[in-house]
């Protein structure tokens, strides 16, 4: 009778489908090496798995998945695949990270939740209405760990009457208004319009009105008054 998969049973199911989709088959010892344990736990393990009805398993020959257990390896290796894609190519992660952080996601979401993960990175990678939020988002996480004390934040989230510099006029800004706005050119937030439509900002030496969309996408440096 088969039983709820704890984590590591999943990733033992995870890495008899990996391996024989790799190599055509799943020694013990190739089960033991990928998952870095000893060979009495993959023995108990297997034995385990055996029982729930999800491999065949005889001491000497390549542990096989039944079909029920290429079903549940397939969805395990699925969700560790929408995750890991998930955060490498929608949050920028290096892949060693992406990987590690999918290993230690994947046995806490459900289909549901992967459903969901697998909605938003495609809508994220495909739709043509996400080309400016794909581009916000390249130019955010290149200013999440700064190099230096400076806070490099956008125009839209300063508060009223603080005082920064002009970084970057970020690529979904027009061209021809990018100019507008020059690196290092201070910059102070006045404020904002009732509908938060437009911003009211000190530019240099003067002052002007700029559209929301144009706020949300130019970087400021916050100044260090202290």
């Amino acid at each position: 009778m088969n039983r709820k998969l704890s984590e590591s049973l999943e990733d033992y199911l995870e890495a008899i489908a990996e391996l024989i989709a790799l190599n055509g088959h799943a020694h013990t010892k190739e089960i033991a090496q990928k998952l870095n344990v000893k060979m009495p736990s993959v023995t108990g393990a297997l034995r385990q798995l055996k029982q729930m009805g999800y491999i065949v398993y005889n001491t000497h020959y390549p542990v096989q998945l039944t079909p029920e257990g290429v079903v549940v390896a397939g969805k395990v290796v699925e969700r560790h695949r929408v995750l890991k894609k998930f955060f490498s190519d929608i949050l920028g992660l290096p892949y060693d990270k992406a990987y590690e952080t999918a290993c230690r996601l994947e046995h806490a979401v459900d289909e549901d939740t992967i459903a969901r993960f697998t909605l938003f990175s495609e809508a994220i990678e495909m739709r043509q209405d996400a080309k400016k939020l794909q581009t916000y988002l390249t130019e955010a996480m290149g200013f999440l760990n700064p190099q230096d004390d400076c806070k490099v934040v956008l125009l839209s989230n300063l508060k009223p009457n603080t005082s920064a510099q002009i970084h970057l006029a970020g690529r979904n800004i027009p061209e021809d208004k990018r100019k507008d706005f020059i690196t290092g050119t201070q910059v102070v937030l006045n404020g904002i319009s009732l509908d938060k439509t437009t911003y009211h900002v000190r530019l240099g030496e003067q002052n002007t009105d700029i559209p929301a969309e144009t706020a949300e996408n130019i970087w400021v440096k916050t100044v260090n008054l202290s």
